[in-house]
């Protein structure tokens, strides 16, 4: 009966550390078309990227992944470097940064 509540306990440490560390969103591209499967994302960085779509028949996947206090964008094998790149250009990256942390006043930063 021991090992019952042990494997349950593990089972549920396993769970806990997996909640949060799925992407932020999740992005499907197809025919120039977007399709937001998972997040929510800015309303102008969603045209920019629909511009880009117009311009470029790609299709795959781009997902925005946590990256420390940030966030780095993923994508599939199947979107060239170039549009990727255009992708990162226009992506908002501070709306996912974190605050930094203030200085107390009176301390120098050294």
């Amino acid at each position: 009966m021991a090992w019952i509540s042990l494997l349950v306990g593990i089972a549920l440490i396993w769970w806990l550390l997996k909640l949060g560390r799925g992407p932020l969103f999740d992005l499907r591209l197809a025919h120039g078309k977007l399709v937001v499967k998972r997040g929510k994302l800015p309303p102008a960085f969603i045209r920019q990227l629909e511009q880009i779509l117009k311009r470029e028949a790609v299709r795959g996947r781009i997902q925005g992944v946590r990256d420390g206090d940030g966030v780095r964008l993923v994508f599939s094998r199947s979107i060239p470097e170039p549009v990727a790149q255009r992708v990162r250009n226009v992506f908002p990256y501070g709306d996912y940064r974190g605050q930094l942390p203030t200085q107390p006043s009176g301390h120098k930063r050294h």
